[in-house]
């Protein structure tokens, strides 16, 4: 879901992203910082498909608005800590963040 408030403006737009079930959801302010796929073994695990998609946005603009996420910890094969936030009730995945 997108919604502009500021004349259309890409500052203005904030974009909401929820589980299956409705019980977590966040909102992000204004553009993603970068959008892409990844075709790793462990996203198309998690995702159940061939690619993950993600749009990245500054951690400062994005915030649960709704419901808690239960959390999944996974290291890279780079090394790298990699935290999934996700539905307890639903299992769908919402967000994740550097860990």
């Amino acid at each position: 879901k997108t919604e502009s408030n500021s004349g259309g403006t890409s500052a203005g737009i904030t974009r909401v992203a929820s589980c299956c079930c409705g019980q977590l959801k966040i909102q992000c302010m204004g553009e993603p910082v970068s959008v892409g796929v990844c075709h790793c073994y462990a996203c198309q695990k998690r995702t159940g498909n061939v690619f993950g998609t993600q749009a990245r946005y500054p951690k400062s603009s994005v915030k649960v608005v709704e419901g808690k996420s239960k959390t999944y910890t996974r290291i890279g094969d780079s090394g790298g800590r990699v935290l999934f936030h996700f539905c307890g009730k639903c299992g769908s995945t919402v967000f994740w963040e550097p860990g």
